[in-house]
C-alpha cells in the first residue's frame, strides 16, 4: 500500500510527522480531484483543533487535520471541470490539508490561472468568498454604518468589500493596532485599537460621543462575550451578523438587550462552494495587489506549531500565515 507523509495533532498544542495511506478517488464522494498541495494557510477556525478547546473533540486528531485553504496541483481527477496538472484553489475533504495529498470534491475548488503572481495569496480565495456570502445574506449596506468587531483577515475583509459595496461609515474594533491601521487603509472611516467590552463600557459610562451604528459584524468567535457587545452596540432595531465561529454548543446570550432592541439577529456559515468560489477567485485576481496585504507570514510545513502558535496568541503582528508545503 502505498503511503505519505501528513502532520498530526496528536496531542493540543503538539504536532507529529506520520506515514499514513495514500489517499484515493472514490465514487462515493462523487466528483473529486487528488491535489498535491503547494501551499497552505491557518484560519482562526482551525486553532480550537491545535490547542484543544473544542468540547469533546479526541485525540489524536485525523492526520492533515484541520487545515482547510490550500492551493496546490491536480494530480488525478474522476470530474470533466479539471485535469491533471493544473493548479486549484481547493478544500480538503474533512480538512485534511496538512499533508502531502488530499482529496477534493469538484464543488469545492476552481482553477487558477498559471501566470499567476502568487500562488501563496491565492489561499485567500476561500476566506474571501465566506465573508462575499456574509454580505449577500445581509443585503444592500449602502449608506449604512458599520461596525466590524474584530480585525483579523475576515475583518479586514469585511472592512473592504463594505467600503466597496457602499457602506457610509465603517468602525473597527480590534485591540491591536497594526490592525486597525491596516483596517484603516482598507476601508475602516475609523477604529478603536481595543476590546469590545471596553468600548461597552464607555458607552455606558457616557465617556465617548456614540453613534449606534445600522449593523454590527461579529468576526471573533470562539467566544460569547462579542456577539453580546454587539447586541449592546448596534442601533434599535440594527441588525447583528454572527460570523465568527462558536468553540460551545450553548452560548449565554443577552436576551433582554435582543428583545428591547428589536434586533435582527443572523447567522451565516458555509456558502454555496459552487457558487462563491468562482466569484472570489475573480475578484482575487483582480485585487491581488491589494489582497496580498493579508499575508504578513510565509513558513515552511516544518514551522507548523510555531505558525498555530502564533495564531493562538496573535504575536508578531499575525494577520495571516501561509505555509509552503512543497517539502516535507
Amino acid at each position: 500500500m502505498m503511503r505519505m507523509r501528513a502532520l498530526q495533532v496528536v496531542q493540543p498544542r503538539q504536532f507529529e510527522l506520520v506515514q499514513v495511506p495514500f489517499p484515493a478517488l472514490h465514487d462515493n464522494l462523487g466528483e473529486c480531484i487528488l491535489v498535491k498541495p503547494e501551499w497552505v494557510s491557518l484560519c482562526g477556525s482551525d486553532i480550537p483543533f491545535f490547542t484543544g478547546s473544542k468540547p469533546n473533540r479526541s485525540y489524536p486528531l485525523p492526520a492533515g487535520a484541520p487545515i482547510h485553504e490550500c492551493v496546490g496541483r491536480v494530480i488525478d481527477s474522476s470530474s470533466s471541470q479539471f485535469n491533471w496538472g493544473e493548479r486549484v484553489l481547493a478544500i480538503p475533504e474533512a480538512d485534511l490539508g496538512l499533508a502531502e495529498y488530499f482529496i477534493a470534491r469538484a464543488s469545492k475548488a476552481v482553477t487558477l490561472p498559471e501566470d499567476l503572481d502568487d500562488f501563496g495569496a491565492a489561499c485567500l480565495i476561500q476566506p474571501l468568498c465566506t465573508v462575499m456570502n456574509a454580505l449577500d445574506r445581509l443585503g444592500s449596506v449602502d449608506g449604512q454604518s458599520v461596525l466590524v468587531m474584530g480585525l483579523g483577515s475576515i475583518g479586514l475583509f469585511f472592512c473592504w468589500l463594505l467600503k466597496q459595496r457602499g457602506a457610509a461609515y465603517i468602525t473597527g474594533i480590534d485591540p491591536s493596532e497594526k490592525r486597525c491601521k491596516m483596517a484603516e487603509q482598507l476601508g475602516a472611516s475609523t477604529t478603536m485599537p481595543c476590546r469590545g467590552k471596553e468600548v461597552v463600557q464607555s458607552v455606558r459610562q457616557g465617556l465617548v460621543g456614540w453613534q449606534s451604528p445600522d449593523i454590527c459584524i461579529e468576526a471573533v468567535g470562539h467566544q460569547m462575550d462579542t456577539l453580546n457587545d454587539c447586541l449592546e452596540l448596534v442601533r434599535k432595531r440594527g441588525t447583528v451578523l454572527a460570523f465568527g465561529v462558536p468553540d460551545q454548543p450553548v452560548y449565554t446570550l443577552e436576551y433582554e438587550t435582543f428583545f428591547r432592541k428589536n434586533t435582527h439577529l443572523v447567522a451565516v456559515v458555509t456558502p454555496d462552494w459552487s457558487e462563491y468560489l468562482p466569484k472570489s477567485r475573480e475578484l482575487f485576481l483582480a485585487n491581488q495587489e491589494t489582497l496580498s496585504k493579508w499575508i504578513t507570514h510565509r513558513l515552511s510545513i516544518h514551522e507548523a506549531a510555531q505558525v498555530f502558535s502564533l495564531y493562538e496568541t496573535h504575536e508578531d503582528g499575525i494577520v495571516k500565515a501561509i505555509m509552503d508545503t512543497s517539502q516535507w
